[in-house]
């Protein structure tokens, strides 16, 4: 065997173990929290730590009777008119929240965020209620676009505070496109304004898309041994 034959196998090899190391993969996707309180709100709202929110519907005139009114209020300031200023306030249509009923009363949060396409927005929530006649409900806006995530006929479980609760469940919304976009979670009272229903939401956080870290890698890895098995090849 020549000593070029030699060299270039033993240059080769190494190359195939350097390229090993530079796998196509990408890195893990990170989920960043969600600082709510940095958020706009509307009505009874309450950002008691990190990717954690909390919103009722009590407007605290004679509500939940015969408790004392603003027992279920988390903030002491009162749900707010669905009809007009809610439904303003989240940037949708005024019947937009109208759904099987008309929407009385209700608490938002909301902010603007720049995403990238296939981001994920995750969120635990649980929605609780004192209410069994008028369908209250807990919702998602998204540019506009209302997502109701539970209403009374959920709320199954028994509650330690409210009646019945859904107990906690889990929510995923992938941004499509990069650009800004407007997001909001509310809760609402449909008919009849005197009983209080709530929505609260934990961990909450934005899912970063991965970056194919080691594509560049890969790329210098193919350079570097193609350089090197012409250098030896000239030597030799």
């Amino acid at each position: 065997m020549s000593n070029f034959t030699f060299i270039k196998r033993s240059t080769l090899t190494a190359s195939f173990i350097t390229l090993a190391s530079f796998t196509i993969t990408a890195t893990p996707s990170q989920a960043v929290s969600i600082d709510f309180s940095s958020w706009e709100t509307f009505g009874d709202v309450t950002t008691p730590g990190l990717g954690q929110t909390n919103l009722s519907n009590d407007g605290l005139v004679a509500d939940d009777f015969p408790a004392t009114s603003g027992t279920f209020s988390f903030s002491g300031i009162p749900a707010g008119d669905a009809f007009g200023s809610l439904q303003s306030f989240l940037g949708v249509n005024s019947d937009a929240l109208d759904i099987n009923g008309f929407a009385w009363e209700g608490s938002a949060i909301k902010s603007t965020y720049l995403a990238q396409a296939g981001e994920k927005f995750n969120f635990n929530w649980n929605f609780l209620t004192n209410e069994s006649t008028y369908n209250d409900f807990a919702f998602l806006v998204v540019d506009g676009t209302v997502t109701k995530l539970a209403d009374i006929t959920n709320a199954t479980n028994g509650s330690s505070f409210f009646n019945r609760e859904t107990g906690v469940n889990s929510f995923t919304y992938t941004f499509n496109s990069s650009k800004n976009y407007t997001v909001a979670l509310g809760v609402v009272d449909l008919d009849d304004p005197g009983t209080t229903s709530a929505f609260k939401v934990s961990n909450a956080n934005i899912q970063e898309v991965p970056e194919p870290a080691t594509m560049m890698g890969l790329l210098v890895a193919l350079g570097f041994s193609t350089r090197m098995v012409k250098r030896l090849r000239n030597q030799a």
